[in-house]
């Protein structure tokens, strides 16, 4: 440090004068006072001397003798310069390499600082952008809101069309790695020969096959089979029920969800719900306005089409216009998940409020009333099926889609006033 270099030099001088006193003392007792004054006054250092300039260097080699006090001052003189020299030096490299530390670690700071900023800044703006993302999903339609949490969700793969494969179609083998018990078994058989006995033992297993007695137990186990098989005592079919896994096998229930994890991996059951609760006022409102073309974009299959379009068609026959309008729409209820013609199927209940009101083309009311709000309740049966679509560069393609199969109308009953 600095206040251990100063320290140093300090030492050097005192010590390199205080031989030129002994030695001026020593000299005044031997000599003359005069010669003694004189040298003890030429080893002392003024605060007005330059032990560094040239006349002083020359002056005292000029005079100084070896083994006088002359030669003694020259000597500490140049310790003392050589001490400050030195002293110099270190200081000036010990300021430049506090310079440079300083300058980096400024710039280690800084960097530091700006990754830290960036870091943060980064979080930040992500815990944003995701508060921001919820808000808007929460303000969007719950149906609309879930389709867009399953289009965003990992994995998910667009329907769409699929180009045919164009690539090779030749066959090549592929050698089969051992694993590590195989070739430790055939390292053993081939040293100690274990592997012709086994071979051996097992042919002779074979022949024994072929012998009259092992033909005779077949056959006597193959009727014993056989009466079991065909017992009528209800003992018997209890133990066959439990041995075929009766209770045991998988539910319809438990058939049909895995069918539709199947056909579709990323199937969410309140997502599902949500979704077909929306399109709910699409195709009612479709179906009592009598808009076909609007019916057919909404997830409908071609039967119920075909229902729907008859009763639309007498309405129109009999010149007749029912209230579109659904005031309330109540929160749907799983009623069972099931199979139908090998394709699951979900069963969802609701209520709807409606105005039943009838009018004819004069706009006179035929049935019901302006003010006549009916609680109705209907039954929804969506199935999963492959329906063939078309995509935007007019490719067909198929994909399966979930269409209503049934609408059921389970009752209606008057709101109160």
């Amino acid at each position: 440090s600095i206040m251990s270099a100063l320290r140093h030099l300090a030492r050097r001088c005192a010590s390199s004068l205080s031989a030129a006193r002994g030695l001026a003392t020593k000299t005044s007792r031997k000599g003359s006072g005069k010669t003694a004054a004189k040298a003890a006054a030429s080893a002392s250092p003024s605060p007005d001397d330059d032990f560094g300039s040239p006349d002083h260097q020359e002056a005292a080699a000029g005079t100084a003798e070896d083994g006088t006090i002359g030669a003694e001052a020259d000597k500490a003189a140049r310790a003392a310069k050589d001490a400050a020299e030195s002293f110099t030096r270190w200081a000036k490299g010990a300021g430049a390499k506090l310079g440079d530390g300083a300058a980096k670690a400024a710039g280690g700071a800084k960097s530091f600082s700006e990754t830290a900023d960036k870091r943060s800044g980064g979080l930040v703006t992500s815990i944003v952008n995701a508060f921001k993302e919820e808000y808007r999903l929460a303000m969007m339609d719950p149906g609309d809101a879930a389709m867009e949490r399953r289009k965003s969700s990992p994995g998910y793969v667009a329907p769409g069309p699929v180009d045919p494969y164009e690539g090779t179609t030749a066959v090549a083998i592929a050698e089969q790695k051992k694993s590590r018990f195989q070739a430790a078994w055939e390292t053993v058989s081939e040293k100690t020969g274990l592997g012709a006995h086994v071979t051996s033992v097992f042919s002779k297993l074979e022949g024994l096959k072929q012998t009259p007695a092992y033909k005779k137990g077949e056959e006597m186990l193959e009727d014993a089979r056989e009466r079991w098989e065909t017992s009528d005592n209800p003992m018997v079919h209890r133990i066959q029920d439990i041995t075929e896994g009766a209770f045991f096998t998988e539910t319809e229930q438990a058939e049909a969800y895995r069918a539709i994890q199947q056909r579709v991996p990323d199937f969410n059951m309140n997502g599902f719900i949500a979704e077909v609760r929306r399109d709910v006022p699409k195709v009612l409102g479709a179906y009592l306005k009598g808009d076909v073309e609007a019916l057919e974009r909404c997830a409908v299959s071609k039967e119920m089409l075909e229902r729907m379009g008859g009763q639309m068609k007498l309405w129109q026959h009999e010149g007749q216009f029912v209230d579109p309008r659904i005031l309330h729409l109540s929160e749907m209820e799983l009623v069972e998940v099931r199979t139908l013609d090998n394709a699951p199927m979900i069963v969802l209940q609701f209520s709807c409020q409606q105005i039943n009101c009838v009018r004819n083309k004069d706009g006179e009311i035929v049935e019901g009333a302006e003010d006549d709000i009916q609680s109705v309740h209907y039954l929804w049966a969506m199935q999963l099926e492959d329906v063939e679509h078309t995509h935007s560069d007019g490719r067909k393609y198929t994909a399966p889609t979930w269409q209503l199969r049934e609408m059921v109308l389970r009752g209606m009953m008057a709101v109160a006033a």
